[in-house]
């Protein structure tokens, strides 16, 4: 996964570079958790919603019968705890996935800001531009400018 990480001779860089490369691996797993949750909830919420208006509200002529009906199976209590405890779970996903994506911009910033530390001498610095070209192919991580 990382060898040309290892033709980095210094430790500090290589770490960050690992490092950068973690938090955007969580960021894209957080991302892809929250998606999924959403598209299933989503789904559920549509799904529930049309057999409430199909089994319940178009039978039963009064709102009151509606609700007899509604609250009188224990399996419509049961999706709708279901559907409110997806719906907490993509906020609590969604909630960590915005922080690893702070981390991970942090990081990502940090590292623009520090070329001229983490790359010192000419020969290093001039290699510089192939180590961001391949973070930004490999990875999709853009090393070259911070607000992108």
């Amino acid at each position: 996964m990382n060898e040309w990480l290892s033709e980095l001779t210094d430790e500090v860089t290589k770490q960050m570079l690992l490092g950068v490369i973690e938090k955007k691996e969580k960021w894209d797993q957080l991302k892809t958790k929250v998606r999924a949750l959403q598209v299933m909830t989503s789904a559920g919420c549509m799904a529930f919603f049309s057999y409430i208006i199909w089994k319940i509200v178009f039978p039963y002529a009064t709102v009151s019968s509606m609700i007899v009906v509604f609250f009188s199976r224990f399996e419509h209590m049961f999706i709708l705890l279901l559907l409110v405890t997806a719906y907490w779970g993509i906020l609590f996903y969604k909630k960590k996935c915005d922080k690893a994506e702070e981390e991970f911009h942090a990081l990502r910033c940090e590292i623009i800001q520090k070329s001229a530390d983490l790359w010192r001498n000419e020969d290093e610095w001039n290699k510089r531009h192939q180590w961001f070209t391949i973070m930004k192919t490999e990875y999709d991580i853009n090393l070259f400018y911070e607000n992108s």
